[in-house]
């Protein structure tokens, strides 16, 4: 907001934030559906949007096609049964950088630590305890829920029991905990599948 006009405005008490569901125009503000009228000298109108997630990219596995909201995510930027992806995925509350940042490094760790195995394939697996477990919100409602999230969820990875399973908006537990992750964890699954070279 340009000088913080709005904000002065309300810290004023010059302004109003009303939530719920237009019923009508009128010649003086809009009437809401339980019948407030809501006087008005100008209406702005939005649609909101949907997320495009993972770009809208059709991805497949073997031919089959994949639906991330059947994944479970590992730390937010990882999926269970998808191999060699990790996604880049910031933070709400703090600077998306911060955590762009951190996943980088981690993917450059993991790609050296899976060429020192001599392996080409990676994926994230559930432990046996939580196969069964309850799936949780990408995403909890309480932490983050604007409209176009919440219509979005059943689009994205799905949460298990433990904070290794969820993404969370905790910049400062991940700084310290991504850069620590045990790469020969019981988490990770590696796999070597290059054809032989052939002349």
């Amino acid at each position: 907001m340009p000088d913080g006009d709005l904000f002065a405005g309300v810290r004023a008490g010059m302004a109003d934030v009303v939530t719920g569901t237009i019923a009508r125009f009128t010649p003086n503000g809009v009437e809401m559906q339980d019948g407030t009228h809501v006087p008005a000298d100008m209406i702005v109108l939005a649609t909101g949007f949907n997320l495009c997630v993972f770009g809208d990219i059709a991805f497949s596995i073997d031919g089959k096609p994949l639906d991330m909201g059947d994944t479970v995510t590992w730390r937010g930027m990882m999926f269970t049964g998808v191999p060699n992806l990790v996604w880049v995925f910031g933070y709400f509350r703090a600077s998306w950088t911060l955590r762009s940042d951190m996943i980088s490094e981690f993917t450059c760790r993991l790609l050296q630590h899976m060429d020192e195995k001599g392996v080409d394939r990676v994926e994230v697996v559930l432990p046996p305890d939580l196969v069964d477990s309850p799936r949780g919100l990408w995403v909890d409602p309480e932490d983050f829920n604007p409209g176009y999230l919440a219509r979005g969820q059943h689009l994205l990875p799905k949460t298990a029991p433990g904070p290794e399973w969820r993404h969370t908006q905790d910049y400062w537990r991940e700084k310290d905990e991504i850069p620590r992750v045990d790469l020969d964890g019981p988490a990770f699954r590696y796999a070597r599948c290059r054809l032989p070279m052939t002349t």
